[in-house]
C-alpha cells in the first residue's frame, strides 16, 4: 500500500482510497480516517437556553421526545437542533441506529438484553441511563459491535 498526499487549490478536503475490495483492513482505515476528522470535534446542544458544547464521544445516544431529538450524556439530557438522519451524516461511524428514533454511541454500550419477541435493552458504562432497540436494527448492531471488538 501506499500513501500519496496531493496539495490543492480546492478548498474541499477529499481523501480518496483506491483498492480492489473492499476488505477488513480498508473498512478499519476508513474508519480511522472517519474518527479522525469526525471523532474529537464538538456538536452544539443546548439546555435551559444555555448553548453547550459537547463532544461527539461523550454522547451516549440521541432519541426522539416530544417532536424534537434530545441528547444524551452521563449526567444530562440536551436538546439538539438537528433531526435524526442528519445527525447520521454528522456523527462518527461509531453513532448506529437501533430504533427508528433513537442513535446509540456503540463505543459506550455496557451491554445487550433482547427480549422474546426481538426487540431489547441498552445499557451504557457508567450511568444508569438505558435506551431500547428494534428488532429490525439488531443485525446491524450486532455487525457493529463485532467490527468494533475486531478492530481493538
Amino acid at each position: 500500500m501506499k500513501i500519496r498526499i496531493e496539495i490543492s487549490d480546492s478548498e474541499d478536503e477529499e481523501v480518496i482510497i483506491r483498492c480492489k475490495e473492499r476488505t477488513d483492513k480498508i473498512l478499519h482505515l476508513e474508519t480511522v480516517i472517519e474518527n479522525a476528522v469526525k471523532g474529537d470535534s464538538v456538536l452544539v446542544l443546548y439546555s435551559t437556553g444555555t448553548e453547550y458544547y459537547i463532544p461527539k464521544k461523550e454522547i451516549l445516544f440521541f432519541e426522539t421526545y416530544d417532536g424534537k431529538v434530545c441528547a444524551h450524556t452521563k449526567d444530562h439530557m440536551y436538546k439538539t437542533s438537528h433531526k435524526l438522519f442528519e445527525l447520521e451524516g454528522i456523527m462518527p461511524s461509531y453513532f448506529v441506529r437501533i430504533s427508528k428514533s433513537c442513535i446509540a454511541n456503540i463505543k459506550m454500550i455496557n451491554s445487550l438484553r433482547r427480549e422474546l419477541t426481538g426487540n431489547g435493552e441498552i445499557t451504557f458504562a457508567g450511568t444508569d441511563k438505558s435506551t431500547y432497540f428494534s428488532r429490525g436494527y439488531y443485525s446491524i448492531l450486532k455487525d457493529k459491535l463485532e467490527e468494533m471488538r475486531n478492530q481493538k
